[in-house]
């Protein structure tokens, strides 16, 4: 039986192979929830929101995926080859995707290249580049495709304080933004969309470049993990660099 940590550090040794910005934000007590089966000394651990960081003893696959299969945005981390087979027997719906993780360049980032890019914008009429506002963090609630830019934080206000966004407005409704997943005390993760009607037109290149900018200009590291490869051919036109690709289990579309 897991149960609910209530101190993040006491699982935090389970996850000391993970590079994750929204680990880093866990551990800091700024979102998600952690389970274990021994807070004082525990054997298995499992941090969650969308994300589902697994690591330990495999035996309580069964119990993690309790936690989990009511989310279908679920997407299982798993820290080894074995917790992915063992996922993966619980569920016929279940299937291993691959991602690619991503890092900053070692010489820091161009801004006057991102500075261009973002400025593409004025090469669309009708089209504006704003901050992710009041106004449009009600708007990201409202569409499936939109609700991660705010999905981490508790409130508007929550959003406003600690988090930030670079959106692309159209007559003044959102269709395409940059914003933090999660952020923690020296980085942010980035979450970046399109509406489904706007896509293929480069706005997340552009929301993308005033977002790493904005990064940039506070002093935090951006993280990228790509989802798939156009993810990746964006971060790399940014500037980041391909680390590695990496499997994680979710349910089919």
């Amino acid at each position: 039986m897991l149960k609910k940590c209530s101190d993040p550090n006491k699982i935090k040794p389970l996850f000391e192979g993970f590079d994750d910005s929204v680990l880093y934000s866990y551990f800091e007590g700024l979102c998600g929830s952690g389970f274990c089966d021994n807070e004082d000394k525990p054997t298995v651990a499992v941090v969650c929101g969308d994300f589902y960081f697994v690591s330990g003893d495999i035996s309580f696959a069964e119990d993690i995926f309790a936690i989990a299969k009511d989310n279908k945005n679920v997407v299982f981390m798993p820290a080894t080859d074995d917790w992915v087979k063992a996922l993966l027997r619980l569920d016929n719906r279940l299937e291993v995707s691959e991602r690619y993780r991503t890092s900053p360049p070692d010489s820091g980032f161009d801004r006057a290249a991102l500075a261009k890019l973002r400025d593409r914008i004025n090469e669309y009429s009708e089209y504006e580049l704003v901050p992710l506002d009041e106004k449009l963090y009600q708007q990201s609630l409202e569409s499936e495709w939109s609700q991660a830019f705010v999905f981490n934080f508790k409130s508007c206000e929550d959003y406003q304080n600690r988090g930030f966004g670079c959106a692309v407005t159209h007559g003044g409704r959102l269709i395409c933004a940059a914003s933090t997943y999660s952020v923690y005390s020296r980085g942010a993760e980035v979450e970046i969309a399109a509406h489904p009607d706007y896509r293929r037109q480069g706005l997340a290149t552009i929301a993308g470049a005033a977002f790493i900018l904005e990064c940039v200009n506070r002093g935090l590291r951006p993280h990228w993990d790509a989802a798939n490869e156009i993810s990746l051919k964006i971060a790399k036109k940014l500037g980041f660099v391909f680390k590695e690709k990496y499997s994680v289990v979710k349910f089919k579309e």
